[in-house]
Protein backbone atom coordinates (compact mmCIF):
# COMPACT_ATOMS: atom_id res chain seq x y z
CA UNK A 1 0.00 0.00 0.00
CA UNK A 2 1.79 3.59 -0.74
CA UNK A 3 0.20 6.81 0.90
CA UNK A 4 0.21 10.39 -0.92
CA UNK A 5 -0.89 13.37 0.67
CA UNK A 6 -2.90 15.41 -1.79
CA UNK A 7 -4.78 18.24 -0.32
CA UNK A 8 -5.70 20.11 2.60
CA UNK A 9 -8.94 22.38 2.15
CA UNK A 10 -9.44 24.82 5.59
CA UNK A 11 -13.30 26.12 5.84
CA UNK A 12 -13.07 29.92 6.84
CA UNK A 13 -15.28 32.70 7.74
CA UNK A 14 -12.71 35.34 7.24
CA UNK A 15 -11.93 33.94 3.66
CA UNK A 16 -10.15 37.46 2.63
CA UNK A 17 -8.19 37.68 5.79
CA UNK A 18 -6.53 33.96 5.24
CA UNK A 19 -6.35 34.69 1.31
CA UNK A 20 -3.94 37.09 2.39
CA UNK A 21 -2.12 35.12 5.08
CA UNK A 22 -1.68 32.02 3.26
CA UNK A 23 -0.48 33.94 0.46
CA UNK A 24 2.23 35.98 2.41
CA UNK A 25 3.29 32.05 3.26
CA UNK A 26 3.87 31.67 -0.90
CA UNK A 27 0.83 30.05 -2.15
CA UNK A 28 -0.45 31.28 -4.96
CA UNK A 29 -4.28 30.95 -4.83
CA UNK A 30 -6.91 31.11 -8.06
CA UNK A 31 -10.26 31.11 -7.64
CA UNK A 32 -12.46 27.97 -8.66
CA UNK A 33 -16.12 27.54 -9.41
CA UNK A 34 -18.15 25.69 -7.99
CA UNK A 35 -21.79 24.41 -9.13
CA UNK A 36 -22.87 24.59 -4.92
CA UNK A 37 -21.48 26.21 -1.79
CA UNK A 38 -19.45 29.15 -1.93
CA UNK A 39 -16.15 30.90 -3.28
CA UNK A 40 -13.30 28.19 -3.05
CA UNK A 41 -9.87 29.65 -3.83
CA UNK A 42 -7.29 27.11 -4.34
CA UNK A 43 -3.65 26.87 -4.55
CA UNK A 44 -1.18 23.99 -5.65
CA UNK A 45 2.29 23.16 -4.49
CA UNK A 46 4.78 20.71 -4.68
CA UNK A 47 1.56 18.43 -5.89
CA UNK A 48 -0.81 19.24 -2.85
CA UNK A 49 -3.84 21.01 -3.05
CA UNK A 50 -4.68 23.87 -0.52
CA UNK A 51 -8.01 25.36 -0.79
CA UNK A 52 -9.67 28.11 1.39
CA UNK A 53 -13.54 27.48 0.98
CA UNK A 54 -15.76 30.60 2.36
CA UNK A 55 -18.17 29.37 5.23
CA UNK A 56 -19.94 32.34 6.35
CA UNK A 57 -20.92 30.79 9.39
CA UNK A 58 -17.60 28.60 10.32
CA UNK A 59 -16.64 29.07 13.91
CA UNK A 60 -13.14 30.18 15.18
CA UNK A 61 -11.66 27.74 17.49
CA UNK A 62 -10.26 28.95 20.60
CA UNK A 63 -7.90 25.91 20.82
CA UNK A 64 -6.17 25.56 17.79
CA UNK A 65 -7.80 22.06 15.90
CA UNK A 66 -5.60 22.26 12.85
CA UNK A 67 -1.71 23.23 13.18
CA UNK A 68 0.40 23.23 9.65
CA UNK A 69 3.71 23.22 9.14
CA UNK A 70 5.82 25.03 6.40
CA UNK A 71 9.62 25.78 5.37
CA UNK A 72 9.93 28.85 3.93
CA UNK A 73 12.62 31.65 2.68
CA UNK A 74 12.76 34.98 4.70
CA UNK A 75 11.26 33.58 8.18
CA UNK A 76 11.67 37.15 9.53
CA UNK A 77 10.05 39.41 6.72
CA UNK A 78 7.28 37.14 6.57
CA UNK A 79 5.93 37.00 10.42
CA UNK A 80 6.64 40.63 10.07
CA UNK A 81 4.32 40.63 7.39
CA UNK A 82 1.75 37.80 9.03
CA UNK A 83 1.72 39.73 12.61
CA UNK A 84 0.15 42.96 10.53
CA UNK A 85 -3.25 40.57 9.53
CA UNK A 86 -6.46 41.04 11.13
CA UNK A 87 -6.86 38.01 13.38
CA UNK A 88 -3.04 36.66 13.58
CA UNK A 89 -1.76 36.12 16.66
CA UNK A 90 2.43 35.48 16.77
CA UNK A 91 2.93 32.83 19.34
CA UNK A 92 6.56 32.08 19.20
CA UNK A 93 8.56 34.76 17.83
CA UNK A 94 11.34 33.41 15.28
CA UNK A 95 14.17 31.96 17.60
CA UNK A 96 17.39 29.67 16.45
CA UNK A 97 16.85 26.23 17.48
CA UNK A 98 19.04 23.55 16.88
CA UNK A 99 16.91 22.44 13.91
CA UNK A 100 16.75 25.84 12.06
CA UNK A 101 14.68 28.97 12.98
CA UNK A 102 11.13 28.83 14.21
CA UNK A 103 8.41 30.94 14.64
CA UNK A 104 4.55 29.87 15.33
CA UNK A 105 1.50 32.22 14.35
CA UNK A 106 -2.04 31.39 14.71
CA UNK A 107 -3.84 32.11 11.13
CA UNK A 108 -6.66 34.87 11.31
CA UNK A 109 -9.33 31.11 11.79
CA UNK A 110 -7.16 30.18 14.82
CA UNK A 111 -4.99 27.86 13.30
CA UNK A 112 -1.76 26.86 14.59
CA UNK A 113 1.00 27.61 11.61
CA UNK A 114 4.65 26.72 12.35
CA UNK A 115 7.43 28.65 10.14
CA UNK A 116 10.79 26.79 9.50
CA UNK A 117 13.86 28.41 7.80
CA UNK A 118 16.39 25.67 7.52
Amino acid sequence: MSLVFSSITINTGQLQNMLVFYSRIGFKFQMVKVDKGSEVYRAVHDGVEFSLYSVPNALKSKVPSVQLGFQITELEKTVQDLAKIPGTLLILDPTDLPEGMKAIILDPDGHSVELCQK
